[in-house]
């Protein structure tokens, strides 16, 4: 066959003119798999306390191990210990007592000692390469240091080769009192030396306590000080009903700033999200404080939603949840907030929100998580949110995808009860998969977006871009999830292509004075229907959802069947010297079942 690259210009010279941005409709498939967690079942499977969840490579053998704290209900009395699992080449296997039960207190013992942590945050305190942990305590006035205040686990590191895993040391922070009631943690650093600090959320609304959030710096070896007076303003650390904080660069001036929320006693009766701007002049210390809004948030996430590089927020209400967009900075160095757009009502207060892409299109997807164990009936639920995407640096659509009773992605049932969320890659296949800790028990489910297919025809030509196009395929390996993604990568910048499909491999060099070669013959289909012919835009990439049910050829669509080997490769404009020419990518053949 031969392909007549003039005809082909002519045709899409129209089209390519009216190209713009296209929303992402391509998404996640899960299936839920709890044999990945191995543990007993009461700790896990079948635990009913309220979670919190944060993770990391403690042992550094390149899997995604996981942390659970067990929150006491306001409404019931009790401590409960907390769970380590190590991911042990894909199942995550329960570690507590070996790796995580070494304490300074005598007779306490680390992660298994009864508590009140309520939150659980990951960093490297001391610059030793090894990850370490900090838990935030809260309502157990009057108790023992290492029992009412926040507690510091640092990782051990190995020795002879056998990781040691966590030690509580009681020394690491200072001593606050008898009611220190800290609900949320950020780990960053603030002072510009590589080594992060700590900033705390105070919860307790009781006027007899102090309501401050605290911020402590670093010595540079993991021992902390507590400066919040001498470095942040009454104002900014000004707290009651205070539930989340991050550490993170808002405006891009090169140091990193505090974004919380705090509540009501200190706001004359609103709750707010505050941002405490770092002085780059004299980093460390904070000069500006910015409210984005308030209402009655309860959670705040930063990511960058609409993949322009800057960042945004997500904050959960006990109303409409929103998200506010990141316009550049005005004169002051504070961030133009665009307004606050309401994408979703909640159940009432957020345990937690997440901001990650589920999907790999680099539009983060946004994640609620509506429920509080103290609501009886834990009839509150997860959402998530599918970013559509849009225009890079421009507005985006944040839509809870439902088909039936499932909600937030295929594959997911209705999720009510949801606690806390680990989006972690369990399997190491490069996707994200979901750890989801319930009100009934913790659940898994992996994501199904794998890798799809063989490449062949590898040595393809080098293209304008100075590399040689790629063509991938992701989803379900399973036809009648009906979920497969074409991905072409490292095109030329802004050019037009589209995908091409046959069952036969071949080899046709330089076809119709094509740069490339035609790794596909026989009866070759187009995808070049509307919304199929695709710019490549500023990353040289495009992306096709291929229905299999219906894969274009000369005679019309076919479905493709079980076991059947299909081919696909891209085609896409070129130039060579100036002059206006064609290319293809390497080709990649798809087989499922």
């Amino acid at each position: 066959m031969k392909l007549d690259t003039t005809l082909l210009t002519a045709a899409l010279a129209p089209v390519f003119t009216s190209l713009c941005a296209a929303q992402s409709t391509d998404w996640a498939t899960f299936v839920r798999e709890d044999s990945r967690i191995s543990a007993p079942s009461a700790l896990v499977l079948q635990d009913s306390q309220e979670k919190d969840m944060a993770w990391g490579d403690f042992d550094r053998d390149g899997w995604i191990d996981l942390l659970v704290v067990r929150k006491q209900p306001f409404t019931t009395q009790g401590r409960y210990r907390n769970v380590l699992l190590m991911n042990e080449s894909g199942t995550l296997t329960e570690r507590t007592s070996q790796y995580a039960s070494a304490s300074s207190v005598s007779g306490d013992q680390g992660f298994l000692t009864p508590t009140n942590d309520r939150d659980v945050a990951v960093g490297d305190l001391d610059g030793d390469g090894w990850l370490d942990f900090v838990t935030a305590t809260t309502f157990s006035p009057g108790q023992p240091k290492h029992i009412s205040h926040p507690r510091v686990y640092m990782n051990l590191g190995e020795v002879n080769g056998q990781w040691q895993g966590f030690f509580y040391d009681e020394a690491r922070i200072p001593d606050w009192g008898t009611y220190p009631n800290m609900c949320g943690i950020a780990i960053g650093d603030v002072t510009g030396d590589s080594f992060p600090e700590i900033y705390f959320s105070h919860y307790e609304q009781q006027a007899q306590v102090d309501l401050n959030d605290r911020l402590l710096i670093n010595d540079g070896s993991g021992f902390f000080t507590d400066e919040s007076s001498a470095r942040m303003t009454t104002s900014m650390r000004a707290s009651s009903f205070g539930t989340s904080a991050t550490i993170e660069d808002m405006n891009l001036d090169g140091v990193n700033d505090v974004v919380s929320i705090s509540g009501s006693g200190a706001t004359g009766g609103l709750t707010r999200s505050s941002i405490a701007y770092n002085n780059p002049n004299n980093e460390g210390f904070f000069n500006i404080l910015q409210e984005p809004y308030s209402g009655a948030p309860y959670h705040v996430s930063v990511g960058d939603l609409n993949n322009d590089g800057q960042p945004d927020l997500i904050i959960s209400d006990d109303a409409d949840d929103r998200y506010l967009l990141n316009q550049g900075n005005d004169p002051f160095g504070r961030v133009n907030w665009g307004p606050a757009n309401t994408f979703g009502t909640d159940d009432g207060f957020a345990s937690n929100n997440l901001i990650v892409d589920l999907n790999g299109d680099e539009f983060p997807e946004a994640i609620i998580c509506d429920v509080d164990v103290d609501i009886s009936g834990c009839n509150r639920r997860l959402h998530i949110y599918h970013n559509r995407g849009g225009t890079v640096g421009g507005m985006v659509t944040l839509r809870e995808e439902r088909s039936g009773n499932t909600y937030g992605a295929s594959g997911l049932p209705e999720l009510e009860g949801v606690h806390d969320v680990a989006p972690i890659d369990i399997d190491n296949d490069g996707d994200l998969d979901l750890v989801i800790g319930r009100c009934d028990g913790t659940r898994v489910y992996m994501n199904q977006r794998d890798q799809l297919g063989t490449d062949y025809c590898q040595d393809a030509n080098g293209n304008s871009s100075g590399v040689p196009a790629d063509i991938s395929a992701v989803g379900s390996p399973v036809l009648e999830a009906n979920d497969v993604t074409l991905i072409c990568e490292d095109m030329p910048a802004n050019t037009f292509g589209f995908f091409l499909a046959s069952r036969t491999r071949g080899s046709l060099a330089n076809p119709g004075g094509s740069l490339g070669d035609l790794c596909i013959l026989g009866d070759i289909g187009r995808y070049v229907g509307p919304g199929q012919i695709l710019n490549s835009g500023a990353s040289g990439t495009i992306q096709l959802a291929i229905d299999v049910d219906n894969i274009p050829q000369p005679t019309g669509g076919v479905g493709m069947l079980a076991g059947e080997q299909w081919q696909f490769q891209t085609w896409f404009r070129d130039n060579l010297l100036g002059l206006t020419t064609s290319n293809f990518s390497d080709a990649v053949s798809i087989e499922l079942r």
